[in-house]
Order: C-alpha cells, then structure tokens, then sequence
C-alpha cells in the first residue's frame, strides 16, 4: 500500500429517503442510485462497498 492511499480518506455510502425513494450516494460522487425500498439501497451499498477496498458504509435512515 503507497502512502497516498493509506493517507486517502475512505469511501462513505449514505442512503436516505427522498419522498418516495431512496438515495444510495457515495462521498466520492461516482456513485448514486434511486432505488424503491431501503432493503433494496442498503443491498446496492453492500455490493458496491465490496467492490472497493476503501470503502465504508453510513446508513442514514429518515422515514
């Protein structure tokens, strides 16, 4: 591991409710998604955090 990616800062995943849907983002911006229940986000998160070796997850549930 460089000492640039030891010192980068991980990747964060929020998923919130936006009216009738939810919305996976990540802090990095090069990922979003709109999805029709929580089950289905956090699912998405999940994946997606498990492709990168940097990568956090922050759940954020507003009903």
């Amino acid at each position: 591991m460089t000492a640039a990616r030891a010192k980068a800062r991980p990747v964060l995943f929020e998923i919130r409710r936006l009216g009738r849907v939810w919305r996976l983002t990540s802090s990095d911006g090069l990922f979003f998604g709109l999805f029709q229940n929580r089950a289905s986000a956090l699912r998405c998160a999940v994946e997606e955090a498990d492709r990168r070796d940097d990568a956090d997850m922050l759940l954020h549930a507003h009903d």
